[in-house]
């Protein structure tokens, strides 16, 4: 496929600054986000002081805080009163359908290894990790935060693949499915569908958890573990799918997970990469260039990776019929899907 091209806007003295200082936007949402102001406000609560009273913080520095929001275009001010801007009440008011509030423990999770990462530039070598079952404190809150970015991913990939249309009934393993938003939207596009997903333990009762709540909750079967020990059953499935995890892996990881997709697959059956991607070039999109600076100081040999290097490690495993499906409709900048074949 091609991957499309990205205008570059040039850098000022002035960018570089705001470059530099970027780190405090996220660290202000964060603590807005914490202490639910957008929430607070949406429930009527227009003054500093009374959002300090219902958010149990201090009142200089609720104003302080309330005012730099201003700045980040998430709130407004008339009169002394604050309103929430557009994007605020449509995202990060808790309780509503498009929340994404909990996507800041995605960014909290890297903040650390980003911190370090000048140690990791000069080691070569991650300070912390997200690649071990040693963060499952942490993987708890991150399923979860993400499915702002998996849900519409997921649709696409029943869209791709015509999901309870052409195809139906299909027998699908989700390795390390996360909080199987990629399965109940099979299932809920095909109500026969068979999903079973490999997770670590308390990960998978996250999912759990999320599928009664959207009146899943039976439809998916769980095996607690990891790709390299759980038991999966060969030449059992028609799709697999590894979503927002090969960038994790070091390219002796992927093609072992690759391997172990192929023998789980009926012949025909398909296997489905879900990942950010750069160009062949490594010089767009920008957002797949940032995050594999996050994998850097994380991990100690994942990156994103490019569709050329999944190629040819699926052709090495024997899969054939390879296809990227890219620029997909609400997703970051860099999402693809990559659809190969057992031969």
């Amino acid at each position: 496929m091609n991957q499309p091209q990205h205008k570059k806007e040039p850098l000022s003295p002035r960018s570089l600054f705001r470059l530099l200082a970027d780190f405090a936007n996220s660290r202000i949402l964060d603590a807005a986000i914490e202490y639910d102001f957008f929430t607070v406000i949406h429930r009527g609560f227009r003054t500093y002081e009374a959002i300090a009273r219902e958010s149990g913080t201090d009142p200089r520095a609720t104003r302080i805080v309330l005012d730099s929001l201003i700045a980040l275009e998430l709130v407004e001010k008339r009169e002394q009163r604050y309103f929430l801007r557009p994007m605020s009440e449509s995202f990060l008011v808790r309780g509503k359908p498009q929340y994404i509030g909990d996507f800041r423990h995605v960014a909290l999770a890297l903040w650390d290894g980003l911190a370090h990462l000048k140690e990791t530039l000069k080691s070569g070598k991650p300070r912390s990790r997200l690649d071990t079952s040693q963060q499952l404190e942490v993987w708890e809150k991150l399923v979860l935060g993400i499915l702002p970015i998996a849900q519409p991913t997921a649709t696409a990939l029943c869209d791709i693949l015509d999901i309870g249309g052409k195809r139906k009934g299909l027998r699908v393993l989700d390795i390390a499915g996360g909080s199987s938003i990629f399965g109940l939207t099979i299932v809920e596009r095909d109500p026969v569908a068979e999903v079973t997903q490999i997770d670590w333990p308390n990960v998978n009762a996250v999912a759990k958890k999320f599928g009664q709540e959207r009146g899943q909750g039976e439809r998916i079967r769980f095996i607690d573990g990891e790709f390299r020990t759980a038991p999966i059953e060969e030449t059992h499935y028609d799709l697999v799918i590894a979503s927002n995890f090969c960038r994790f892996e070091s390219p002796e990881g992927n093609q072992e997970l690759f391997l172990r997709a192929f023998r789980a697959l009926r012949h025909s059956g398909l296997f489905v990469i879900n990942d950010f991607l750069p160009n062949e070039e490594r010089t767009a999109p920008s957002f797949a260039l940032r995050f594999s600076v996050y994998v850097l100081t994380h991990t100690p040999a994942g990156e994103c990776y490019t569709l050329s290097q999944y190629s040819r490690w699926l052709e090495e495993t024997g899969f054939r019929s390879i296809q990227a499906h890219g620029n997909l409709p609400d997703t970051l900048e860099g999402t693809t899907l990559i659809v190969a074949e057992k031969a």
